[in-house]
């Protein structure tokens, strides 16, 4: 299992799993064409019609994201600026210390995802 930022005291499937829900609400408006499944060793990001990619971090889910959709339509949908703070629906969903850690850590690299996709283009 490859070591990913997001989770700095190491990874669980159900880490994975939460990581992965919370990227599909994070960018709602793609979901019915996108998705991000969690399993034991990263993530598998698929879409209708085409071959499932597997991902071994948050970051890489968060760039097969921007790449089979466009970045400004996840990035307008879901991902706060970084002075705006978590978006409500998913603060009040993730509320735990835990889960709020992990939520504000899944956001950060969809940013980052989301800034180098956008220096690609």
């Amino acid at each position: 299992m490859a070591a990913d930022p997001v989770f700095p005291e190491g990874r669980t499937l159900r880490g994975n799993l939460i990581a992965a829900q919370m990227i599909n609400e994070l960018c709602s408006s793609v979901t019915p064409r996108v998705k991000v499944g969690g399993h034991a060793d990263g993530f598998v990001v698929s879409q209708p019609g085409r071959r499932q990619e597997l991902c071994s971090t948050v970051g890489e889910a968060w760039a097969a994201v921007f790449a089979a959709a466009p970045a400004r339509a996840v990035v307008l949908d879901g991902l706060p600026d970084e002075q705006e703070g978590l978006p409500d629906e998913q603060e009040g969903r993730h509320g735990g210390r835990a889960e709020h850690r992990l939520l504000q850590a899944v956001i950060a690299a969809g940013l980052e995802a989301a800034r180098l996709h956008v220096l690609k283009e």
